[in-house]
């Protein structure tokens, strides 16, 4: 009973943590990096543009691959610490608290499918993140770049990947589907109003 108690009273807080640790990060980096207002905007679009673009899209019959998947293809060091042996929320926290949030879903959806406790941390997370953020677009945007790396669902030759497992992608691919599924079913009426005029 205690357990299930501080479980409960954990959740929140690390939740509430998350979001704080993001917008703050956010706020700091766009108020550190420039003085005047147009450098601000650029560098907050930039950002922006990032968390929503997919490392890996087609465009009219090309493969298009953005700076991060290169990366991912092409530095073995750097791999490392996108697919860790073991996913954990302090890890994600790290990434949230640099303002890496594309990373630190990659991150949510692997914890997704740990446990009942990290889904419902997750869903809770993402639902309040949604309020700031399309967080639809972005964990789309994670999964397209950071699936077609992960040494969980195949290998990488020469610069290229190759998919060797493919139910591990599947997996992982269903618990995208059921994070979109939660936070279309959990959208406020704000949300779908806002979505309407767009």
């Amino acid at each position: 009973m205690k357990q299930a108690t501080a479980a409960g009273k954990v959740i929140p807080l690390l939740i509430v943590f998350l979001c704080i640790t993001a917008l703050k990060g956010y706020s700091q980096a766009t108020e550190s990096l420039a003085i005047n207002t147009s450098e601000k905007e650029a560098y907050s679009l930039k950002w922006l543009q990032d968390l929503y673009e997919p490392g890996v899209s087609m465009k009219n019959d090309s493969l298009v691959i953005n700076k991060e998947a290169e990366r991912l293809l092409n530095e073995a060091s750097y791999r490392s610490t996108i697919y860790p042996a073991a996913y954990t929320w302090e890890a994600a926290a790290e990434f949230i608290k640099r303002n890496e949030i594309k990373k630190a879903l990659w991150y949510f959806i692997n914890l997704y499918t740990i446990n009942s406790q990290n889904k419902e941390m997750v869903i809770k997370s993402l639902l309040v993140y949604n309020k700031v953020f399309k967080m639809d677009k972005a964990l789309m945007s994670s999964f397209y770049t950071y699936s077609l790396t992960d040494p969980e669902i195949g290998k990488i030759e020469n610069g290229h990947s190759e998919i060797t497992a493919p139910h591990v992608m599947e997996k992982k691919l269903n618990s995208l589907k059921a994070m979109l599924f939660y936070l279309n079913k959990y959208k406020s009426a704000e949300e779908i109003k806002n979505e309407k005029k767009n």
